[in-house]
């Protein structure tokens, strides 16, 4: 684990209650990996699980983290602000509900400057629930 859950907050412009990633497992040039417990305070909680909006935002924030990371791996300040300028290719094959853990993969597929494509997969027991394609720009 590359940073545990109290020092999110330090790499990605999120705060409360809209973080959606509990560790950053993983950060390189490649891609990223993180993990998510759902808990019944979760914004997105509802009727026993969270929408697969809150799965994209997860997916975003996974992006948010290992760009924040690698940027501060390389003396650089605050994390930057993301936003999602397309999502493609999205398929929803599963939900996730209390207790489960969320582990996310995104690829960089592609940079340009500050405009990413990446693919990203969200898991429960290794099993995906949602992928899709995302552009991301960094501000």
């Amino acid at each position: 684990m590359l940073i545990n859950q109290s020092a999110v907050k330090t790499i990605i412009p999120q705060r409360e209650p809209f973080i959606m990633i509990d560790h950053l497992l993983r950060a390189d040039d490649s891609g990223f990996s993180t993990s998510f417990e759902i808990k019944e305070d979760n914004v997105f909680f509802e009727n026993g699980s969270v929408s697969s909006s809150a799965i994209i935002e997860n997916i975003a924030q996974t992006c948010a983290a290992g760009f924040g990371y690698l940027g501060s791996q390389a003396g650089e300040g605050e994390a930057k602000l993301g936003f999602i300028g397309a999502i493609s290719k999205l398929t929803v094959s599963g939900a996730a509900s209390l207790s489960d853990t969320v582990e996310t993969n995104v690829t960089i597929l592609n940079s340009f400057e500050n405009i990413h494509l990446v693919e990203g997969t969200a898991t429960v027991n290794g099993e995906p629930i949602v992928y899709c394609q995302m552009k991301i720009v960094q501000a």
